[in-house]
C-alpha cells in the first residue's frame, strides 16, 4: 500500500527540466539579493544603535558590535521626550484610523447605492479631489485661521478623514454584496444603520483592514503636518522629533545634556551620538513592522476583492 501511495505521488510530481531548474535557482538567487539588499539597511541601522561610542569611532562601518550596548536605548527612554511623543503619534495614528476607516466606508455605502439622488455629481466631485488640490497656503489659512487649529492635535487627525483611493475600493466591495442581503434585513424592520454596522461591516474586514492599514501607516510616519501647524515641541509627534534629530542636528531640549552623563558608578558615559539617532530610528519603525505581518493576509484580499466590478 506504501508502494502504491508512493507511485502515486511520483507520477503527480511535475518533471522540471534541466533548464527549468536553473531557471528556478537564479530567480531564488536574485530575489535573495534583493531581499538582502532590502533588509540590509534596516539591519544597519539596529547594529549601529547597538554599538558604543568607542568600537564607532574605531570602525564606523561594522556588521554586528562586538560589545553590543543598549545605552542609547536607555538613555532615550529615560528623558521624558520620546514616551511623550510615543503617546501622541500613538493618540493622532489611532484617531485618524478609526475616523478615516468609519467615514470612508459609510461615504462609500451611501455612494455604492444606485438610487441615490446626485449620485454621479458627488462621485465627480470626490474623484477631482483625489487629482486637484488647493494647495498648501489655502490649506494652512483653512486649517489655522478658520478652523483655529494651530497647535491643536485636531489639525493632524481630521484634515485626512476621507481618502478618496480608499473610498473607491470600499464602494467597489459593496456594489459587489448581493442586494437581497439589504432587501432581507429591511423586511425585518432593519434601518441603514443597521444594515451597515451588524451586516456590511462584518462581511468588509479584509477590505476594512486594508484601508486602515494604509491610514495608520501613513499617518504613523508623517511629520509635515505637524511641522507646519505644532508650535509647541511637547506636542510633537515621534517622527518629527527623530526628523528634525537625523536629518538637521536639532537635539531635542530633553537630550541637550549628554555630555552629563553618568552610570551607577559615576564614571562619565561617552554616549554614541549616531547610534542615539539610529536607535531613534528603530523607535520609530519597530511598531509598524511588529504590527505589518498580522495585518498583510488581508492586504490582498482586500485590495482585489472589489477590483471585478468598478
Amino acid at each position: 500500500m506504501d508502494s502504491a501511495k508512493k507511485n502515486k505521488k511520483n507520477r503527480n510530481r511535475i518533471r522540471h527540466s534541466l533548464g527549468d531548474q536553473i531557471f528556478n535557482l537564479l530567480n531564488i538567487t536574485l530575489f535573495a539579493l534583493i531581499a538582502i539588499i532590502i533588509v540590509f539597511p534596516f539591519f544597519n541601522i539596529v547594529a549601529i544603535s547597538l554599538t558604543g561610542n568607542v568600537e564607532y569611532m574605531r570602525e564606523p562601518f561594522i556588521l554586528w558590535p562586538k560589545e553590543p550596548t543598549l545605552e542609547a536605548y536607555r538613555y532615550m527612554f529615560a528623558t521624558p521626550l520620546i514616551p511623550r511623543s510615543y503617546g501622541i503619534t500613538l493618540l493622532i495614528t489611532v484617531s485618524a484610523t478609526v475616523l478615516s476607516t468609519l467615514i470612508t466606508s459609510m461615504l462609500a455605502y451611501g455612494l455604492c447605492r444606485g438610487d441615490l439622488r446626485g449620485q454621479k455629481f458627488f462621485m465627480i466631485y470626490l474623484l477631482i479631489t483625489m487629482f486637484f488640490s488647493g494647495g498648501l497656503i489655502p490649506n494652512y489659512y483653512n486649517i489655522t485661521r478658520t478652523l483655529g487649529w494651530s497647535n491643536n492635535l485636531l489639525a493632524l487627525i481630521v484634515p485626512n478623514s476621507v481618502s478618496v483611493f480608499n473610498f473607491i475600493v470600499v464602494r467597489s466591495f459593496f456594489r459587489q454584496l448581493p442586494a437581497s442581503l439589504e432587501e432581507s434585513a429591511r423586511i425585518d424592520g432593519a434601518n441603514e444603520f443597521t444594515i451597515l454596522f451588524k451586516i456590511i461591516y462584518p462581511l468588509s474586514i479584509p477590505t476594512l483592514a486594508t484601508i486602515a492599514m494604509f491610514v495608520a501607516v501613513g499617518t504613523w510616519n508623517s511629520w509635515f503636518a505637524a511641522m507646519l501647524y505644532m508650535r509647541d515641541e511637547k506636542l510633537y509627534p515621534l517622527q518629527l522629533i527623530v526628523r528634525n534629530f537625523v536629518v538637521h542636528e536639532a537635539r531635542p531640549a530633553d537630550m541637550q545634556n549628554l555630555e552629563g552623563l553618568r552610570d551607577a558608578a559615576g564614571n562619565r558615559i561617552f554616549l554614541n551620538e549616531t547610534g542615539l539617532k539610529m536607535a531613534c530610528a528603530v523607535a520609530t519603525a519597530l511598531p509598524m513592522v511588529i504590527i505589518y505581518p498580522f495585518i498583510q493576509k488581508y492586504f490582498e484580499k482586500g485590495m482585489t476583492i472589489g477590483a471585478v466590478k468598478g
